[in-house]
């Protein structure tokens, strides 16, 4: 009678482990957990380019400086200008004060306040621009360093190109395409001319 429990115990656990569990026999493992090997990955041969270096450097960006560099000039004199015309109207806007009636002073202080908002509108817009042509300018510059990078890498048998400044540790070496990449940049685009879009 001692037995029955455990006659009982060992009954109930091979209706639930199942017959595949019974003693002696193998436990037949399902083909989706067989462990298959896994793929290998080709290898990537790596090329390395200082892109901040070469817009530096390319004789491209320095003539977009350049031209960008003369129309600050001359938006710094025309502001210096429109500045001082502002002052003096508003000098002449104070002296009016003493001199003409109430409605007619308002009606002065109205057109310096009309003149002072359209000078700062027409800055801005001049300012947007502005930047606009100079972005459009560096775009174009991007786009054909882009084409000449991966001419140069295809060249070089090179499958993955990678920016130096985000290069965090290497071992081994890896070829360098900055020189050669920058070199055929500068024969292909020499000069942007820098395009200031009208006002709308």
């Amino acid at each position: 009678m001692a037995l029955r429990p455990i006659a009982l115990f060992l009954t109930g656990l091979a209706l639930v482990a199942g017959p595949a569990a019974s003693y002696g026999q193998e436990v037949a493992v399902p083909q989706t957990q067989v462990s298959q090997p896994a793929r290998r990955l080709p290898y990537a041969q790596v090329a390395v380019v200082d892109i901040p270096t070469i817009l530096q450097q390319a004789t491209a960006m320095r003539t977009i400086q350049q031209q960008l560099d003369v129309q600050k000039e001359q938006l710094q004199r025309d502001v210096a200008q429109q500045q001082e015309g502002l002052r003096v109207a508003e000098q002449e806007l104070a002296r009016l004060r003493q001199t003409v009636a109430v409605e007619e002073f308002d009606r002065k202080r109205t057109e310096f306040e009309t003149q002072v908002s359209a000078t700062g509108r027409a800055l801005q817009e001049r300012t947007r621009r502005l930047d606009i042509a100079f972005n459009q300018a560096r775009n174009s510059v991007i786009n054909t360093l882009d084409q000449v990078i991966a001419e140069v890498a295809k060249e070089a048998g090179a499958t993955l190109v990678i920016s130096r400044q985000f290069i965090v540790y290497q071992a081994g070496g890896a070829a360098d395409i900055t020189s050669e990449v920058l070199e055929r940049l500068n024969a292909r685009l020499p000069q942007v001319t820098v395009s200031v879009p009208p006002p709308t």
